[in-house]
């Protein structure tokens, strides 16, 4: 197996565990983040298989059987490695996470860490009672 290991400078977001698909989207030519149009986002095709401080691993087949040149056709792996200042993002597998938050209360803090204006929209929230 190769590992594919992501480093970062800031903490990794408590909700990354290991299972969790991870995507990337690149900047445009202006440098910013074109989240309009979400045919820009890629998947890395592995799911993580650990975290470690501020590094994501993630774990593919990467070295041929011994003896042989090449991987076998049906296992080939591919992988897309995100570039140098792509915006790192992480999805659960929704054959598993298919339920709502769960407890009583949550709490939500919005933080904008952009030196431009932005504009937020909307907000939800689901909610259903789960005891009496």
């Amino acid at each position: 197996m190769a590992i594919l290991n992501l480093d970062f400078e800031e903490e990794i977001n408590v909700s990354a565990q290991v299972g969790d698909n991870v995507y990337y989207i690149v900047p445009n030519t202006n440098g910013e983040f074109d989240w309009a149009n979400t045919s820009n986002i890629m998947s890395v095709n592995y799911p993580i298989s650990s975290i470690n401080g501020n590094t994501i691993s993630i774990e593919f087949p990467g070295a041929p059987p011994a003896g042989t040149s090449s991987l076998p056709s049906s296992s080939q792996a591919v992988v897309n490695i995100p570039p140098q200042g792509a915006f790192i993002m992480f999805g659960k597998d929704n054959s598993i996470n298919v339920s709502g938050l769960t407890g009583y209360f949550a709490e939500v803090e919005f933080r904008n860490n952009s030196n431009k204006k932005i504009e937020l929209f909307s907000v939800g929230a689901g909610i259903s009672e789960s005891s009496q």
